[in-house]
């Protein structure tokens, strides 16, 4: 293990899709200045990168998002030195789109993880060295769509370029009134009828022991089993690669997305994120960077190193998508050649609903995770805000958050993070501190 001193920084999702304005400038640097203190240096990219030469996809990961190649330059105004890609946005514009955009990170010499032109690729970690200091770095999507995976090549077929992946189970628990209820439902609607008819063909696997499904929704009378549960050799395969590259560097991190929640609230993490951050740690892991809800959700120190569950949105232009396909603009019942401004204000309803109405998917904090003989020695938050109140070019743009913003997040984060017996103080520097580290 080397014994330099270590400082590292993630960010949760960047939904960059257009060039700053001069007027940003100010805040980019002072911004830049904090994420420059340290050595690794990690954001999510939630974006993919081309001039629109390529088809949308069939599907996106709710909005077909898309940036101008030219546009990265801003984006390296941050200092970032490690780009994570696996999200539920790499497969917008289809195997074109994400290959595009891992060729452009790559020709900008840009490290990146997450994404691969195979599945060994997707795979991979991204390996930083910063004063000999050597880590590993690991994206992982647990919100896909299937059609996303990565695949492994054959003996005479090629290796599918995808997202590397955590799929996991969901088990809804029921009474045994409520599962004679379900059983009712079932034989009166015959929804089961073609799944039968696919497990006696061979298609399906029979179903498990103690378990009821209704269409392809599981259910159980059990109370000693979890809601979500990672899928076993996924779980088994990134625990194994973690194990691996422990042995080869001096630290392994990972970034993950995840939108799925406990179906109580939007900021509690389901209980298979948890399962495999755990694990991840268990197996060598320094420090688990999250991100998908769009939102902050809980910080747990877990055996020394720090699981930020989600640190929602580093960058949100959410309102300033250049184009979107038809399918877009036919879901929402308006002419197929109108504009992604347009478009999006008919998706909101006038402005009324979505991510961009809602201030809690424009607070953030930056961490400066301090390392020492390969140990957490230091721990900070830098609070940001995103220019919520602005619906102009500054809107989702990060800044330093100051006086009653700066504490309005410590306050958030406390109540989040609380039941994972973290407490945070707004110190007089501006950063966010443990109080008991």
């Amino acid at each position: 293990m080397n014994d330099s001193k270590f400082t590292v920084t993630g960010t949760g999702d960047s939904l960059f899709l257009q060039e700053f304005p001069a007027e940003y400038y100010p805040a980019l640097r002072a911004v830049a200045a904090f994420i420059g203190q340290c050595d690794l240096k990690m954001t999510n990219l939630e974006t993919n990168f081309s001039d629109f030469e390529y088809f949308a996809g069939a599907y996106s990961g709710g909005t077909w998002l898309n940036t101008r190649r030219s546009c990265l330059s801003d984006l390296q105004k941050y200092g970032f030195n490690c780009y994570g890609t696996a999200n539920n946005h790499c497969f917008d514009y289809s195997f074109a789109g994400l290959t595009s955009t891992i060729d452009t990170l790559e020709s900008a010499g840009l490290a990146h993880c997450g994404t691969g032109r195979s599945f060994d690729e997707a795979a991979a970690p991204a390996v930083i060295e910063v004063n000999g200091v050597r880590s590993a770095v690991f994206a992982v999507d647990a919100s896909f769509e299937n059609a996303s995976r990565a695949g492994k090549p054959t003996a005479r077929l090629k290796a599918r370029p995808g997202v590397n992946y955590l799929r996991h189970d969901t088990v809804y628990k029921v009474s045994e009134v409520q599962m004679a209820s379900l059983r009712e439902i079932a034989e009166s609607t015959r929804i089961n009828y073609n799944r039968k008819k696919l497990i006696d063909t061979g298609f399906l696997t029979p179903d498990p022991e103690g378990f009821f499904f209704l269409g392809n929704l599981k259910y159980t009378t059990c109370n000693d089993v979890p809601s979500t549960s990672c899928h076993a050799g996924d779980k088994e395969r990134l625990i194994g690669a973690v194990k691996a590259a422990k042995a080869q560097y001096d630290h392994v991190f990972i970034m993950i997305h995840c939108h799925d929640n406990d179906d109580v609230r939007e900021e509690n993490p389901p209980e298979y994120l948890k399962e495999f951050c755990h694990a991840a740690i268990d197996a060598g892991v320094s420090a688990i960077f999250g991100g998908g809800c769009h939102r902050l959700r809980p910080v747990e120190i877990y055996h020394h190193a720090p699981i930020f569950y989600s640190l929602g949105d580093f960058i949100y232009q959410g309102l300033r998508i250049e184009h979107l396909p038809a399918d877009f603009m036919e879901k929402y019942g308006i002419d197929i050649n109108s504009s992604a401004e347009a478009a999006l204000y008919a998706r909101s309803r006038g402005d009324k609903v979505g991510l961009h109405c809602n201030k809690l998917n424009y607070q953030t904090v930056l961490p400066k995770l301090e390392f020492s003989n390969g140990k957490m020695t230091g721990f900070s938050l830098l609070p940001l805000e995103l220019n919520f109140d602005r619906k102009d070019k500054m809107n989702g743009l990060p800044q330093i958050a100051t006086g009653k913003e700066a504490q309005e997040i410590c306050d958030l984060l406390n109540s989040l993070s609380e039941p994972y017996g973290v407490k945070l103080v707004l110190a007089d520097d501006g950063l966010l501190k443990p109080a008991d580290l």
